[in-house]
């Protein structure tokens, strides 16, 4: 009965063998670690066709269409989050936003690094990567099938299955790369070099400030154009369509923010015809999208090379912080690696933000181009003020003082006198041990403590007391001796006063 209310199976005995499964309550090692692969590789693929689902029925709803193509939509809407080209009734829609795919991106890295922590060897880790990878392509492959059954409803064409396989791949690789290593970082970075180590902390921050100043030239466009931007809203005709493009407009700040940083660092910016860079622009016609009313009109020119003062900044204070990481020669080194770094991910940002836009052309950052600029500025400038700062921590450091050493000859001789002195010290020591044990100079000694308290009172050095006591000692040996002596002139002279005394008179009658 206890066995049952505890829902417990009772332990077989030593020499009774076990059938059927084992308890529920101790799962194996095994059980543990498929069931943290399948959390991995399907939790959270599931909560993004779950939010999908919610938007697409709540704007098919709100545009009042019916749900005909509510399961194609879904799974264009889940191509569309991983960057797949989208083909529409014969128009491709290649230019796809980055902040859905950067949260999505964002919510893998935090599974894996949570999954990591438990796997303890490599083998363990590569699983982890590669279901990490293998359940959002289960899941493409799912989607594709959809479309494809969809196209026959609605003007939804399926797009390429090779392109399609590849970016979901490559998002969620690089995603559970980076929760993995940041999950181990202790282990890896002893592994690598100083330099290597040092400058992923400065890369990360460089990356960073450089889409901040990008984010506050779009934002300062969009406050001087704001005019044009109310009126492209009106054009909602709308609660709901202002709405709508209103976080259409939100989901496509990204790629506009990076297109700034390609101007800054010297590129230029197409969206079809027009063409944006520092040294001067081409107009033409834009999509009506809120959030392009950013994009300058006119020719541009005159101040606008000025922005090229921004990757600058960058890169000294690039160097700065790599110089107080690492000194030396490894400061230069990390300040180059952290460029290479920052320009590598601005590349890859660039290329992603791209893409066709149906009739309106092609809307591209050239990655190369941008990705090489961003290394040149930030590694030329980190650099030279990497030298900079590590000359002057060289120079704001004082030179030790030079230490003066003996001859050989002049140690043997100090080390001789110390010697002396202590055995001399060890010789007066015994003297008095010698006289306390005989007890024969008491009285000198009681003089010598009152004469040593006397001297500890006055603060003069126990040296002198015991330099002084051997005098005393002499002096009332001799004290003693003239006393002894002059007893025995005493003496002497009193018997020679008695044999001097005249002999007793005798009576003559006697």
């Amino acid at each position: 009965m206890n066995s049952l209310t505890d829902r417990t199976r009772p332990r077989p005995s030593s020499g009774q063998q076990t059938r059927g499964r084992t308890s529920l309550r101790t799962p194996t090692p095994e059980a543990d670690q498929t069931r943290t692969l399948l959390t991995v590789a399907f939790r959270s693929s599931g909560m993004a066709i779950l939010l999908i689902s919610a938007v697409v029925v709540v704007t098919l709803v709100s545009a009042s269409s019916d749900l005909t193509g509510t399961f194609g939509a879904i799974a264009t809407t889940w191509l569309a989050i991983h960057q797949v080209p989208v083909v529409i009734d014969d128009v491709q829609l290649g230019v796809l936003p980055l902040l859905p795919t950067a949260l999505m991106m964002w919510v893998v890295a935090r599974r894996c690094a949570s999954a990591a922590t438990l796997a303890e060897t490599r083998i363990a880790v590569a699983r982890l990567v590669g279901a990490a990878v293998a359940g959002p392509l289960t899941v493409t492959a799912i989607c594709l099938v959809v479309v494809a059954d969809a196209s026959a409803a609605i003007p939804l064409s399926s797009p390429n299955a090779l392109s399609a396989f590849g970016w979901v791949a490559g998002i969620h690789l690089v995603a559970a790369t980076v929760g993995v290593v940041v999950a181990h970082w202790q282990i890896i970075e002893p592994e690598l070099p100083r330099w290597a180590s040092a400058a992923v902390r400065p890369g990360a921050w460089t990356t960073t400030a450089l889409l901040a100043a990008g984010s506050i030239a779009v934002l300062c466009a969009l406050l001087i154009s704001w005019s044009t931007v109310g009126d492209l809203l009106a054009r909602g005709g709308g609660f709901v369509g202002v709405l709508g493009l209103t976080v259409l407009s939100l989901l496509y700040l990204p790629n506009l923010v990076v297109g700034a940083v390609a101007v800054m660092t010297g590129a230029s910016a197409d969206i079809g015809e027009v063409s944006t860079s520092v040294f001067g622009n081409i107009g033409g016609d834009l999509p009506p999208l809120p959030v392009l009313g950013a994009v300058p009109a006119g020719t541009g020119g005159g101040f606008w090379p000025v922005l090229l003062v921004v990757p600058v900044v960058i890169g000294i204070y690039l160097g700065r912080d790599c110089a107080r990481r690492v000194g030396g020669q490894d400061g230069i080194l990390t300040a180059v690696a952290a460029a290479f770094m920052s320009g590598t991910v601005i590349a890859l940002l660039a290329l992603a933000s791209g893409g066709e836009l149906g009739y309106f052309g092609a809307v591209e950052v050239t990655w190369w181009a941008v990705g090489f600029l961003t290394f040149g500025w930030l590694a030329l400038f980190g650099s030279i003020s990497a030298l900079i700062t590590t000359w002057l921590q060289h120079r704001a450091v004082p030179a030790p003082e030079p230490t003066v050493t003996a001859p050989p000859a002049q140690q043997a001789e100090t080390a001789e006198s110390e010697g002396d002195d202590t055995n001399s010290d060890t010789d007066s020591d015994s003297t008095d041990e010698s006289v306390d044990e005989t007890g024969s100079v008491q009285e000198s000694e009681t003089e010598e403590t009152e004469e040593t308290e006397d001297t500890d009172e006055t603060d003069e050095p126990a040296e002198s007391a015991e330099t002084e006591a051997p005098e005393l000692a002499a002096e009332e040996s001799q004290a003693a001796e003239v006393e002894v002596d002059a007893v025995t002139v005493v003496e002497d002279s009193a018997e020679e006063s008695a044999t001097d005394l005249p002999s007793p008179v005798k009576d003559p009658s006697d």
